[in-house]
């Protein structure tokens, strides 16, 4: 190779080390720098095509944010509905399992669901106070427990989501109740407190029967530290009293 020729080529490689090293870097520096993307969209894809990260805007003018598997199918989500906000999780299948949600009204619930994407479990704020609930594979509430100010309650549902056994107080005493098919309570046993229980009783303890109309018929109880029993006709007028 001529003298000549080796200039040249050399001059040449030196332009181009210079390229890369030095203008290449300040253009990846500007793209660096850049402190916001502007877009209706944006889309992550692996080495197959498939989309893995989608970021867009819903139709309600909210964001929404999509993670999927390899495959393309959501497994997480990630939106924003009206004035609320929403996380889901869903199985291989895409149907949700799992739910974080937002009320307007600012509480909070959590749900999850079957392999069919169906509610059997939930946990809400309710009026301020707390709720559990469980539900059968068809949606029907089973049992549940709630709180409000004064007191808490565990209930339990027949097969038609009447409730079928109720625990709970009542401010400073206990209650169980017992009820039909209908959802009309026949049973009653209470702790009562001072002077305003049950038929006046004062920190006994009460049975009540009641007819399928929710008419109190039988009652068994402590008052002032004896006992007594009362039986009434089916309007509730007292037809016998012990003692």
């Amino acid at each position: 190779m001529k003298k000549i020729e080796r200039i040249f080529l050399y001059s040449m490689l030196t332009v181009l080390m210079f390229h890369v090293f030095l203008v290449d870097d300040t253009v990846q520096s500007k793209v660096a720098i850049q402190e916001e993307i502007r877009a209706r969209s944006i889309v992550i894809v692996n080495d197959k095509g498939h989309n893995v990260i989608e970021l867009f805007a819903n139709d309600d003018g909210g964001g929404m944010i999509s993670i999927n598997n390899k495959l393309g199918n959501m497994v997480v989500g990630m939106a924003n509905f009206e004035e609320s906000g929403m996380i889901g999780i869903y199985n291989k299948n895409g149907v949700p399992v799992v739910f974080l949600n937002s009320y307007d009204t600012g509480g909070g619930m959590i749900g999850v669901g079957n392999k069919d994407g169906v509610l059997v479990a939930d946990m809400s704020e309710h009026e301020n106070n707390g709720l559990i609930r469980t539900y059968n594979k068809d949606g029907i509430v089973f049992a549940g427990m709630s709180s409000n100010n004064d007191s808490g309650t565990m209930s339990i549902f027949n097969r038609d989501g009447k409730p079928g056994v109720m625990l709970d107080t009542m401010r400073d005493y206990g209650r169980i109740s017992i009820f039909n098919k209908v959802g009309t309570q026949v049973i009653n046993l209470n702790a009562t407190r001072d002077g305003k229980g049950t038929m006046g009783i004062t920190n006994g303890g009460t049975i009540g029967v009641y007819n399928e109309a929710g008419k109190m018929v039988v009652g068994l109880g402590d008052l002032n530290n004896d006992g007594f029993i009362v039986v009434r006709d089916r309007n509730a007028n007292p037809t016998v009293k012990l003692p």
